[in-house]
């Protein structure tokens, strides 16, 4: 379905103070277009989405080095790199997740145990169910255990074909990057 003045209203209404990408065109821009200006970009968004081919720009980011507290700032791994990608392309990233998650949310798609990304849940809903698992083993006189890992590069070692299949398989189907 086409994308809505609503959806597009939404994601510039969640659109965080940012600094711009490589096109230079900050979120207060947009926020501030005048009524012609506002139906243009919808009409822009909605030819994306029925063509499903990306402007070459959106690809583009100006990489900020930030160096990460207390490591030595002559070894390049000890930066953390922050990506500035345009604020257009992020207000419709945002208006495809907010309709994703509704997807997923309204199929019962996402276990009721994940916690991250989602509204009115947090990494507390975490802490405080393995507290209670930890107080039934004490009461029960049972044994329990945790086992907590933190992937090095989590983002960089996704199996992002996994991804992609589980997407298929819930029902979500279309052009993949």
């Amino acid at each position: 379905m086409p994308f809505t003045i609503k959806e597009l209203q939404d994601s510039l209404h969640k659109a965080h103070e940012t600094c711009v990408g490589p096109d230079d065109i900050h979120d207060q821009i947009l926020k501030h277009l005048p009524d012609v200006s506002f139906d243009a970009l919808l009409d822009f968004f909605n030819d994306i989405w029925d063509d499903g081919v990306n402007p070459p720009g959106w690809s583009e980011a100006t990489v900020i080095p930030i160096p990460k507290p207390g490591k030595d700032h002559a070894n390049a791994t000890n930066y953390r790199p922050i990506a500035l990608t345009s604020c257009i392309c992020k207000t419709f990233e945002r208006m495809i997740n907010n309709r994703l998650v509704w997807y997923l949310e309204h199929n019962g798609i996402l276990t009721a145990y994940q916690s991250g990304f989602r509204k009115k849940r947090s990494t507390m809903d975490q802490i405080i169910r393995l507290e209670s698992a930890v107080k039934e083993a004490f009461i029960q006189r049972e044994h329990s255990f945790a086992v907590c890992f933190d992937l090095e590069k989590a983002y960089d070692t996704t199996w992002k074909y996994g991804i992609m299949k589980d997407l298929h398989d819930a029902g979500l189907q279309g052009l993949y990057a």
